[in-house]
């Protein structure tokens, strides 16, 4: 091997590398965006399933609940991923077109966001208390399951064929530029933003569903969605463990015998 060869052939480790910190980095920011966001849907279906029956307590947490969702998820989190969706649809169309409905779908979901929250802050007491309330009611609860599918299917499909198609410099240009937090995770900051939607969050989740002897199929529901959360960011944290374990026992193992041809 020539001087030049393995001068070339030593910088692609490094390269591949630099990818995949880059892409551990900004992979790690969306799904800290799903596990706040999904945090949040929870105790959105958890306050709708009362909506009807105690409006006055509902309400408040619900709007902030969606005002979060709009401020942050919709406009920052998405603004994230379609940002990816673009360096995609620039290295691997075929793929991007497999993505294409969770484009739409983001759209779609802000208008839906936005007009519930609208409904929500318009509608009078005491007609929460009646059919208007469990109309509401019905739409957060679709709003709450279309979100959980969505988020499933980017992890599924988007993020994996993500990670799979784009270059170092693809990830270098998506790190450029302020990367701004989830305010999810910085309790104080959070709770100042939001506080009766913070204080809610901040219960057990036994105090959020309410005791009982036999579990709805809501609660069901909602505890095997919090098991899940938990087991993603087990599995996520797993991933990264291994990507550095597997980069170093790889740096470790290339001597410059190995390089020298």
């Amino acid at each position: 091997m020539t001087g030049r060869a393995a001068r070339k052939s030593a910088r692609k480790p490094a390269t591949r590398a630099h990818r995949d910190e880059a892409a551990a980095r900004y992979m790690q920011l969306l799904r800290e965006d799903h596990a706040g966001l999904s945090r949040v849907l929870r105790e959105i279906d958890a306050q709708q399933s009362v909506l009807q029956s105690a409006p006055g307590a509902a309400r408040p947490v619900l709007a902030e609940a969606m005002r979060y969702l709009l401020v942050y998820q919709h406009s920052i989190h998405h603004a994230r991923e379609d940002q990816l969706f673009a360096r995609v649809r620039a290295r691997e169309p075929r793929l991007y077109h497999n993505m294409h409905r969770l484009v739409r779908e983001h759209r779609v979901g802000q208008e839906v966001a936005e007009r519930l929250a609208g409904e929500l802050s318009r509608t009078p007491l005491t007609q929460l208390r009646g059919k208007a309330g469990q109309r509401l009611a019905q739409q957060l609860h679709q709003y709450v399951q279309k979100t959980r599918d969505h988020m499933r299917r980017e992890e599924a499909v988007f993020y994996t064929g993500s990670e799979r198609v784009l270059r170092a410099s693809d990830w270098k240009a998506l790190l450029t530029g302020p990367m701004p937090r989830d305010p999810a995770r910085d309790p104080q900051r959070f709770a100042a933003r939001y506080p009766r939607l913070a204080e809610r969050m901040s219960r057990p989740q036994r105090d959020v569903t309410g005791p009982s002897d036999a579990l709805s199929g809501t609660d069901l529901r909602a505890r095997a969605e919090q098991v899940a959360e938990r087991c993603a960011a087990l599995l996520h944290r797993a991933l990264d463990v291994a990507g550095w374990f597997a980069r170093g026992v790889g740096g470790r193992s290339r001597t410059p015998g190995n390089d020298g041809g």
